[in-house]
């Protein structure tokens, strides 16, 4: 019995932090695939991977060893200080707001290629008619939108099925060599795969699940991020193998004329769901964070949480691969100094070549900051990222 219930916390575990990770970021890896070309995007992965799992394990290793339930901002003003804190809330609501608009923009964009045909409008209007059902559903509450979680899991399983097998017979993985980029834009991946493979927002839900089981916890990290990674290369494969240079940002717009009309609408079905549920529980979880660490009224935080990301878009932040490299190089690295630095309070050790690990990390995700911070935006708000 003790055997089957740490395997089956294990799975809970796993399919928790499996889930929280892979997102809507793995819709920008064909695009960028196609830029940049395979082989550097594996070396992206291989890297940052073992980046992200180090940082998840410090922040596991954080989690059991402090008594009870505490976020990132709590966290930080228990080891760093009020200073660290606010920082580390300033980053967590700038990284729900910026994953929120990336959801919003790419919903919106498969509810346009969805509907358009039928419908016409531009595509400013489904992101109004996006954002005003995940509002409402926000409005409701929690249990509503539980509901819907399972069936966006189950979309994107049936989204990678279905692509697996009608393609075969279409794929031509010689698509993979293609690079429109020739080396001009060699760190366009790191925003949006740092992004990708970003999940320490479920850890603590984690490490309730696992007790304080620290190499379980560790197993569960592992196993997670290499799990995301093989979704993501069977997604990058069979999507660039089958539209080559015509891949889309959005991945699953491009496919229509591979299957035609009724499987492409299908895909984009599943598509919308998937985002859909993720977009409401981003926005749900920011409610929170607004009500409960910023103090504020229910009915602002709903509207700044639910209703504000559309203005965003509006106002021209609507580039997906541009919003989600954003997201990734600053926001999420700013996640992981703070919870290295507190690793390193919480966790202190003798051993030099853990001190020289995290002084490491700090400084590439610095240069990853700065970097990012840096780079110009192009005519009518098309980033480096973009500008290809």
């Amino acid at each position: 019995m003790a055997f089957w219930h740490k395997s089956k916390n294990f799975l809970y575990g796993y399919a928790m932090l499996t889930g929280t990770i892979i997102g809507v970021g793995i819709f920008s890896l064909p695009f960028i695939t196609v830029r940049i070309g395979f082989p550097i995007v594996l070396a992206y992965f291989l890297l940052l991977g073992a980046v992200v799992a180090v940082i998840h394990i410090f922040w596991g290793e954080v989690q059991t060893k402090t008594k009870g339930h505490h976020r990132l901002s709590g966290m930080a003003k228990i080891y760093l200080g009020n200073s660290w804190s606010k920082l580390a809330l300033i980053s967590n609501i700038g990284g729900l707001f910026g994953a929120i608009v990336a959801y919003l923009v790419v919903g919106s964009e498969f509810l346009y290629t969805l509907l358009d045909h039928y419908l016409g409008g531009g595509q400013a209007s489904y992101a109004i008619i996006y954002c005003f059902l995940g509002a409402m559903l926000v409005w409701l509450g929690a249990k509503a939108i539980a509901r819907l979680e399972v069936a966006g899991i189950f979309a994107l399983i049936l989204v990678l099925i279905l692509i697996l097998v009608k393609a075969i017979g279409h794929l031509d993985f010689n698509n993979l060599a293609i690079s429109a980029d020739n080396g001009r834009n060699l760190f366009l991946p790191y925003g949006a795969v740092l992004f990708s493979l970003w999940g320490a927002s479920a850890l603590p839900e984690v490490r309730d699940i696992l007790g304080r089981n620290k190499k379980q916890l560790r197993l569960v990290i592992v196993c997670s991020i290499i799990s995301a990674v093989a979704v993501y290369f069977v997604f990058i494969a069979l999507v660039v193998g089958l539209t080559g240079a015509k891949t889309t940002e959005s991945a699953l717009s491009g496919l229509n004329e591979i299957f035609g009309a009724e499987m492409g609408a299908l895909l984009l079905m599943l598509g919308i769901i998937t985002t859909f549920t993720s977009h409401v529980s981003l926005s749900l979880a920011l409610k929170r964070v607004l009500i409960y660490d910023v103090k504020m009224a229910g009915l602002t935080a709903w509207f700044l949480a639910a209703i504000l990301p559309v203005g965003f878009y509006f106002v021209g932040l609507n580039d997906f691969i541009k919003i989600i490299s954003f997201v990734g190089a600053i926001m999420l690295a700013v996640d992981g100094i703070v919870i290295i630095l507190m690793y390193n309070k919480a966790v202190p050790s003798k051993k030099r070549p853990a001190k020289i690990i995290a002084t490491v990390l700090i400084m590439a995700l610095l240069a990853g900051i700065v970097y990012e911070g840096w780079q110009p935006a192009g005519p009518a708000g098309v980033s480096h990222a973009s500008k290809l």
